[in-house]
């Protein structure tokens, strides 16, 4: 049941698994999972049952990241509202649409607030110096629509992927010295159990991976490459943040304290590796931030005015983000995790529903 939009939105990309995985996992891998702010948030206060959720939370971004691929590559269409909603209610999947949108720009919120939190820890600049930085880069690529964007993450994911691994067996393997550090480990208020934290901090990802995940399979080589790609990238976003979170447990007051633990880590093993971790978590933060914010932005009109609108939105981004990326991380991420329950149940309809029509075209011939 392939719709006119295939040809239409089909580039001469065609991404093959590898690459489809790879955006995949740059849409997920922004600031707060490479810096270890979301992992400990989200599973590593929860001491040994983090390593549960984490498991968790791997078998579910397999899942949710085939079923968007699957439907997007379907329907012919990475529009977020049709890969979404169930039964063709053109209001309804067009509000979907709109609502996405919206939460993908407080990602640019959270994007900006982290690049703040960057380069205040690791130079002791002002925070609005890094998220101007971020809003800048992000405005560039965007407006390159997405063949720029995916050119992003063919360039930075391996790198940051290998670093990732890299520094956070490191910490794991050296055993480093506890500090001092005096601080209470407590979860989220709106998280208090690792299940629900689990499931939040899957549902609020969906709202980011669905724009991604449905164009970068309308622009795969096969369906087999777009849903295949999907779950290996799922898989790898699984071992990663088990790898993250084997690292964060060694100090845990120290995780509770940092803004950035992971790149407080880093700094601890030698200021050499601070400085290439301080770059790891540049790069996923523009890659992160990009492609969120440019899921946002396919759902402003095309016209002359649109580069405008596109500014204005990243503008109006950074100025929110000023507001602290730990308290962005704490509280807004787990309320777009309850929004996030009602898309994903949308998502399982729909899905159910394309498969068996397309079974049933398929015995029908």
């Amino acid at each position: 049941m392939k719709t006119q939009d295939t040809e239409n939105e089909k580039k001469a990309l065609d991404l093959n698994f590898f690459q489809v995985a790879l955006m995949y996992v740059g849409t997920v891998m922004g600031a707060g999972f490479a810096s270890g702010r979301e992992i400990w948030q989200f599973f590593g206060v929860f001491g040994k049952s983090a390593y549960t959720g984490v498991l968790l939370i791997g078998i579910l971004f397999i899942i949710m990241g085939m079923m968007a691929s699957y439907n997007a590559r379907a329907l012919g269409t990475s529009d977020m509202g049709k890969v979404i909603v169930p039964g063709g209610n053109s209001r309804l999947i067009s509000f979907v649409g709109y609502f996405m949108a919206i939460m993908l720009f407080t990602v640019l919120i959270t994007m900006t607030a982290a690049g703040g939190a960057l380069f205040h820890q690791t130079f002791g600049l002002h925070r609005a110096a890094g998220g101007l930085l971020i809003a800048a880069l992000v405005i560039v690529t965007v407006l390159g629509e997405f063949e720029r964007v995916s050119q992003v993450f063919r360039f930075i994911m391996p790198i940051l992927s290998a670093l990732v691994i890299l520094i956070s067996v490191l910490v794991s393997i050296l055993h480093l010295e506890p500090t001092e550090i005096s601080q209470d480990v407590q979860p989220s208020p709106m998280a208090p159990t690792w299940f629900l934290a689990a499931l939040l901090y899957i549902s609020y990802n969906i709202l980011a991976l669905v724009p991604i995940v449905a164009t970068a399979s309308v622009n795969a080589k096969s369906g087999r490459d777009a849903v295949g790609g999907s779950a290996l990238g799922g898989a790898f976003l699984g071992l990663l943040a088990l790898l993250l979170l084997t690292a964060l447990q060694q100090d845990m007051p120290y995780s509770q304290a940092m803004d950035m633990p992971m790149l407080g880590y880093a700094g601890r093993l030698g200021s050499g590796i601070a400085a290439v971790y301080a770059l790891i978590l540049f790069c996923a933060i523009y890659s992160s931030a990009t492609s969120n914010f440019y899921g946002f932005t396919t759902k402003l009109k095309d016209g002359p005015k649109k580069k405008q609108y596109v500014i204005i939105a990243a503008v109006l981004g950074f100025s929110l983000g000023l507001a602290g990326f730990k308290n962005v991380v704490a509280f807004m991420f787990p309320l777009e995790g309850f929004l996030g329950f009602v898309i994903i149940a949308m998502l399982m309809v729909n899905f159910v529903q394309i498969w068996k029509r397309e079974h049933e075209e398929k015995d029908s011939i």
